[in-house]
């Protein structure tokens, strides 16, 4: 028990600061493409942490297991290192499988919440929000100085001033079926009204004619209002990862059950790397902590690529649903068998290469004789 207590707290500990680490990496890089599309106009600024929360959510299920499968690798490379493994053994104590096992069991529940529950509940809220941003972006997104593109690029808009809620200096332009219309104004605010947001335009001019027309019919106005059209609430073709997992269980359709699958894939998977961490971690004092990291991490992404080409193949039906991606499994369970017995294995392959090596030295050796007779 007090051993296994102090395994847990040199994983938990580990796991922690690499988890914090690679979550800041992710954050910091999101952050900055979401910076970069809100200083364009692509997107409001006030959506970019609301947008970053969400997609934080739903990628943890990819960020915790790498970190989990690391921090098991470098807290028993530590154990190795400081001959501690070496003291429990020589007191007749194993490493502790079942420990690890436990705690990897105890982390698939967290995981598993994430990957059934709340990475399907962020990717629908994505969704959401993606439509929202295209209503607000046309108004919301504008940056000031800036041509922006409306209406699928069948107008601009230029705003030269953001005071607060008002815009000053405003150029608008809008391609219609049948005639084109330009319209400048010295102030701009949007205004709601019930449940319809307006675009209001304050002392300025309204430009009109039709296609290939050079007559124009101009306009004063004090003020003009414009309606904002309202955009489609809610998309008829859900994403599957964004589709709740009870609606995925009893669906017969190849591309539900992959995504039910890969969502399952993640809870098993940690349990599999962390029993994975026992062998593979094993060093001697001269490779030192972080010697079997780099293999750990290739193990992972080939694992992990593995997992993508599997779930790709069930969508398409190039692979049954009864196969689906659990093939790649067994291939990780298999080589952690190996691993376990990896000495019976060597000296099994010893055993039957023997003959081969007797046979090739007697050959090498009559050779050398025929060599030196002549």
């Amino acid at each position: 028990m007090i051993i296994s207590r102090y395994l847990f707290k040199e994983i938990l500990y580990t796991l922690l600061a690499l988890s914090s680490l690679l979550i800041l990496i992710y954050v910091s890089h999101r952050f900055m493409a979401y910076i970069t599309k809100a200083s364009v106009g692509k997107i409001p600024a006030e959506f970019i942490f609301q947008l970053l929360g969400l997609k934080l959510l739903s990628d943890l299920i990819l960020i915790l297991p790498l970190g989990f499968f690391l921090a098991l690798l470098l807290s028993l490379g530590r154990l190795y290192k400081d001959n501690e493994i070496t003291a429990l053994a020589a007191c007749g104590i194993p490493v502790p499988i079942v420990s690890i096992a436990s705690f990897g069991f105890i982390f698939a529940i967290v995981i598993g919440t994430l990957s059934l529950i709340l990475a399907p509940w962020a990717e629908n809220q994505q969704d959401v929000l993606q439509i929202q941003l295209k209503s607000a972006a046309e108004v919301g997104g504008i940056a000031a100085g800036r041509f922006k593109e409306f209406n699928h690029g069948n107008g601009i808009f230029y705003v030269e001033k953001v005071e607060a809620d008002d815009m000053r200096v405003l150029f608008i332009q809008a391609n219609l079926p049948k005639k084109q219309v330009i319209l400048v104004a010295n102030k701009g605010y949007q205004k709601e009204q019930g449940d319809d947001l307006f675009m209001v335009l304050v002392d300025g001019y309204r430009y009109e004619n039709a296609h290939g027309k050079l007559n124009y019919t101009i306009t004063k106005f004090e003020e003009h209002k414009i309606k904002i059209p309202k955009l489609v609430t809610a998309s008829h073709d859900q994403k599957h990862d964004a589709m709740p997992t009870n609606e995925l269980w009893f669906s017969d359709q190849p591309a539900l059950q992959a995504e039910l699958q890969w969502r399952l894939s993640f809870p098993l998977s940690v349990i599999l790397l962390a029993i994975l961490a026992v062998p593979l971690s094993h060093t001697t004092p001269r490779q030192g902590q972080y010697s079997k990291i780099v293999s750990g991490i290739l193990i992972y992404l080939i694992y992990n690529n593995l997992l993508n080409v599997a779930k790709k193949w069930v969508e398409r039906g190039d692979v049954s649903p009864i196969i689906g991606v659990w093939w790649v499994h067994i291939i990780l369970v298999l080589i952690i068998v190996a691993l376990f017995h990896l000495p019976e294995l060597k000296r099994w392959i010893n055993l039957l290469l023997r003959p081969v090596y007797s046979f090739f030295s007697k050959l090498i050796s009559r050779i050398k004789v025929i060599g030196i007779t002549h």
